[in-house]
């Protein structure tokens, strides 16, 4: 696991890149591989890595990686599991390391783009073709590894994060902002500057030097599921092929030439993780549960204890206090390079920063509940027609209760159904906001005016709209593997893990399962409503069942809690900074009136505010021009 950056120029332009700026790039990156670093760089191309060695620790698999007759250059950032099973099948016998890198680059040697397909793991990564004068930048197939590029003036240049993007210098994409003041971060390929993209999951853009012109093409979506044929087997068959996949996919993925853990919550996911991984890990597993001084006692410490004593390891229980938690709120918006909005990215980043002295490759059950339905929407919408009637009856009975907190919470799961498209009612399902709530009121009328006009709803309409033909519940999975896993979960899970320079991998998002449980119908996975049907009944006689059935008891990160207390300050220091650098952009009277709700709890208004905070942030330390 590492981290990637570049830059192209069309011919006679020069590269414009001194020593010290080559440093500067590196270094903001740094934590993502803190190892080593290198560089490569002609008359068009640089290219710079920084590496976290995992496989092949020795210098044979430094970075940037060159095929033997020089012709091709690889900068790479990701893991491959099945790389030992791709040089055999393709007679790679000469090979110079032990590592995926090199099998990556020479199978694109040997195949071209087309070994892409080939490829299961987790990646993001530039090949340059000095003969052919092109360059390739390629990203994994459900975005588990970040990549952002830019086009300008300049030429093209490319990096795992955005910070190496010298983003400071850049305007807000003014038409995005509506989207993220939805869902606490931006959807698809657009972020919040203009100007810097993210290359989609499963696609490639193509360069061409000497012209350089460049195309995007798609080598892999959920959209090739949608009207597929769907699994025709028993339902034992079912259950014993999702189990037999599980197991393949936690064992291909704890290759490593150094220690691999799990963090085990307790909950289903991470206990199936840690279950398989205990059969096939050679030594001792060890396992990482934590409890926070903020989770009130309400954690899954006691669960996570009893399933690893079940299969043995080498457990490890951390407690953490947030007492600092406004710095690490700043740190947090630093690395993600935009606002971003799902908390739990501080306690995962806190985790990490614990363990990363002994354990750098850690196992996470991310994409379980995108995979089987693990979410109450997905039972909601396995009864969606009757759910619809039910809540215009209760809305006319919520009209009839006092406008506390609970009222509002309920009318917003109501709301959320009142939609007549199928993909505003997912897009509501998601976020905390719906059609009362009027998140733009925060902005002033100038500022307002030049957002409101975008649709928050297009990237779920787009998405939607390939699924028409499918059952509601696999509308909605196959929705939420193109939206909130890329943008939301595993966003967050890079960013706050390679903070602190440590890799996470995610067995559920393997290649196999993945197809498997893509050409499974909604009800195969979700029977009668009942979240991850298919995956308890597979992990029977795997995890224990007080833990496939028993009530989850994890918690939600408090920031509502903080923003009445520890925050406060940080909070009301950055509205003060933000309107001395960008006046006009924001109305304080009304972010001051969401405050007093909900400081006296009449409402909660913790999402709205978490994310005004993380947009000032972001607007006070980057420097970002917010008026067009």
């Amino acid at each position: 696991m590492c981290g990637i950056t570049g830059m192209v120029v069309p011919q006679g332009n020069g590269l414009g890149l001194t020593a010290k700026k080559k440093c500067d790039v590196l270094d903001s990156i740094r934590h993502r591989g803190p190892d080593t670093q290198g560089q490569f760089a002609d008359d068009q191309v640089w290219l710079g890595h920084v590496r976290l060695s995992i496989l092949d620790l020795s210098d044979a698999a430094s970075q940037p990686m060159e095929t033997p007759d020089g012709q091709y250059v690889i900068c790479y950032n990701g893991e491959v599991y099945n790389f030992a099973e791709l040089a055999r099948q393709l007679d790679l016998n000469d090979l110079c390391s032990h590592s995926d890198t090199e099998v990556v680059l020479r199978a694109f040697a040997k195949l071209g783009v087309d070994s892409i397909k080939l490829l299961n793991g987790m990646f993001a990564f530039a090949v340059y073709d000095k003969q052919a004068k092109k360059v390739w930048l390629v990203r994994d197939r459900l975005g588990i590894k970040p990549l952002y590029y830019r086009f300008d003036k300049n030429g093209l240049s490319f990096a795992s994060e955005i910070n190496a993007l010298d983003a400071q210098e850049l305007q807000c994409d003014l038409s995005v902002v509506h989207e993220w003041l939805y869902y606490g971060t931006t959807l698809g390929e657009r972020t919040l500057y203009q100007g810097i993209r993210k290359l989609l999951p499963g696609h490639y853009l193509e360069l061409d030097l000497a012209t350089f012109s460049s195309k995007i093409e798609c080598y892999w979506s959920p959209t090739l599921y949608s009207g597929c044929e769907k699994y025709t087997g028993s339902v034992d068959e079912r259950i014993q092929q999702t189990s037999n996949l599980m197991e393949q996919a936690v064992k291909r993925q704890l290759v490593s030439d150094v220690p691999v853990g799990v963090f085990l919550s307790g909950g289903v996911d991470s206990s199936a993780i840690t279950a398989f991984a205990s059969r096939h890990y050679a030594g001792k597993l060890a396992t990482y549960s934590v409890g926070f001084d903020f989770d009130k006692g309400i954690n899954e410490l006691p669960k996570a204890k009893q399933i690893a004593q079940l299969y043995g390891t080498d457990h490890h229980e951390l407690h953490i206090s947030g007492f600092e938690i406004a710095d690490v709120v700043e740190k947090m918006v630093e690395h993600h390079g935009m606002p971003f909005s799902d908390a739990a990215n501080i306690p995962l980043y806190l985790l990490s920063s614990r363990i990363n002295d002994t354990t750098k490759v850690v196992l996470q059950g991310d994409g379980g509940d995108e995979m089987f339905g693990g979410y109450s929407r997905h039972s909601t919408l396995s009864f969606y027609k009757t759910t619809r009637v039910l809540a215009r009856l209760g809305n006319l009975v919520n009209g009839l209760t006092p406008r506390n907190s609970q009222y509002y919470r309920r009318q917003r799961y109501i709301n959320a159904l009142a939609p007549a498209d199928l993909a505003g009612v997912m897009a509501l399902l998601l976020t905390e906001e719906d059609s009362g709530s009027n998140p733009a009121a925060v902005f002033a009328p100038d500022f307002r005016r030049k957002i409101v006009s975008a649709d928050p709803f297009a990237r779920f309409r787009e998405c939607q709209s390939y699924f028409e033909g499918e059952d509601i519940v696999n509308q909605m999975l196959l929705v939420d593997a193109m939206i909130i896993l890329p943008d939301i979960f595993l966003e967050k899970v890079d960013r706050s893990t390679m903070a602190a320079s440590v890799e996470v991998r995610v067995p559920f998002l393997d290649n196999d399962l993945v197809d498997f449980c893509m050409r499974l119908s909604g009800p195969q996975k979700v029977n009668f409503g009942q979240k991850k049907w298919l995956l308890k009944k597979a992990l029977k006689g795997v995890v224990p069942e007080d833990i496939l059935y028993g009530k989850k008891t994890g918690f939600g990160v408090p920031y509502g809690y903080w923003l009445r207390g520890a925050l406060k300050p940080l909070f009301f220091d950055h509205l003060q900074t933000f309107e001395n650098n960008h006046p006009g952009v924001l109305v304080r009277t009304t972010i001051q009136s969401l405050y007093n709700e909900h400081t006296s709890r009449r409402r909660d208004r913790s999402f709205l505010l978490w994310k005004i905070l993380n947009f000032m942030i972001w607007a006070n330390h980057s420097g970002v021009k917010l008026k067009c």
